[in-house]
């Protein structure tokens, strides 16, 4: 195969390897170059795509499982770094999100990488936006290394709990891979930071509903996550069948089950919600009909009225309707003068009629 060749299959192959359809929508025209929501604001163009698509394990729902019948295309550090750079010279791309299938061993396949990315920056003087994914149970010198040349590092968790994970991914474990490399990250992390250097943001994925994990299992580790290893962000894809794999009779997970992850990771990443604050029914599930946070306000109805003109930021965020942005509009409105009605706010693009039943004047 030529290169076009090999990244019309390794560009399109990398949708399996996503960040969720809040980040990543289609793909464009062009193998490889996604378009992907930048903090909710702006559109970018990524070039995201797998270094090779040969894996050695075999998890139940992956496209790329080593028993599946599929085409394996590789690619040298030369080739990759090559196709980057004419997409990005051209003004394709921003940026690149590098992942890729173990081959052998975690060390092998970062090393060829991290060879890509070291190319990009050293022969083509690319500074800008890269993203690698890290394997588990890679060394701490190619953490290290990984951890100098990218903006991001993802490490993918895919599961809350070992059973939930030896279920789906017999050839992987929490605390042997995930988890034994998290606690290496941390000791580079630390490092660095001790000596001045930025280091990286982290994030990680969560496969939802491949296997019988329950959403406040989610919920829980994503909280610890997020308090014990300082994670940027955490991910949730819904199952998706592929065909040729032992769950390609599986249903597809329901996208608002995934919509509802997000919307608990918001409300403990910017409103202060702990996990026992999100409601969830008696089988440990968020609901698919109601946003956990008015499933919140009327578990509470002691907490509401909340009056306009005398809560703080925090009380403010409690209620439904209500973000980071409006709670702030309110605040500064409050600046000016008493807020008498909902009429005042008619103007600040503010959802009135979600807000009304929770909020008084007086």
């Amino acid at each position: 195969m030529d290169l076009g060749q090999k990244i019309a299959i390794l560009g399109p192959g990398a949708q399996y390897d996503t960040c969720g359809p809040k980040d990543f929508g289609q793909t464009t025209d062009i193998p490889g170059v996604y378009e992907a929501k930048v903090g909710g604001r702006y559109t970018c163009k990524i070039f995201k795509v797998l270094q090779s698509n040969f894996c050695r394990n075999n998890c139940h729902y992956c496209a790329f499982r080593r028993d599946r019948n599929y085409l394996r295309v590789n690619t040298t550090p030369e080739e990759m770094a090559r196709a980057f750079w004419s997409a990005y010279s051209r003004r394709l791309v921003q940026g690149l999100f590098l992942s890729s299938g173990i081959s052998d061993s975690a060390d092998r396949t970062m090393t060829s990488m991290i060879n890509t990315v070291n190319i990009l920056r050293q022969k083509y003087r690319y500074q800008g936006y890269i993203h690698l994914k890290l394997m588990p149970g890679a060394s701490l010198s190619c953490i290290e290394e990984t951890a100098g040349i990218a903006n991001r590092i993802s490490l993918n968790i895919e599961a809350p709990t070992e059973e939930s994970l030896i279920s789906l991914s017999p050839d992987k474990t929490l605390k042997k891979g995930f988890f034994s490399t998290l606690a290496e990250i941390k000791k580079v992390f630390e490092k660095r930071k001790f000596s001045g250097r930025k280091n990286p943001s982290l994030t990680t994925q969560f496969v939802v509903g491949a296997g019988s994990e329950k959403d406040w299992e989610i919920i829980k580790m994503t909280h610890f996550l997020y308090q014990t290893f300082s994670f940027k962000r955490v991910f949730y894809s819904a199952f998706r069948p592929v065909k040729q794999t032992p769950l390609e009779n599986k249903p597809a997970v329901s996208l608002t089950r995934e919509h509802r992850l997000y919307q608990a990771d918001f409300l403990m990443r910017f409103y202060h919600f702990l996990p026992q604050d999100i409601p969830v029914d008696r089988n440990g599930f968020l609901s698919e009909n109601t946003d956990p946070k008015t499933l919140w306000a009327q578990k509470h109805p002691h907490f509401f009225p909340v009056n306009l003109n005398r809560a703080d930021y925090w009380t403010l965020l409690k209620v439904p309707g209500l973000g980071p942005i409006s709670a702030k509009k309110i605040l500064k409105l409050r600046g000016k003068g008493r807020v008498k009605n909902l009429a005042w706010l008619a103007n600040q693009r503010l959802q009135i009629l979600k807000i009304s039943p929770y909020v008084c004047f007086y």
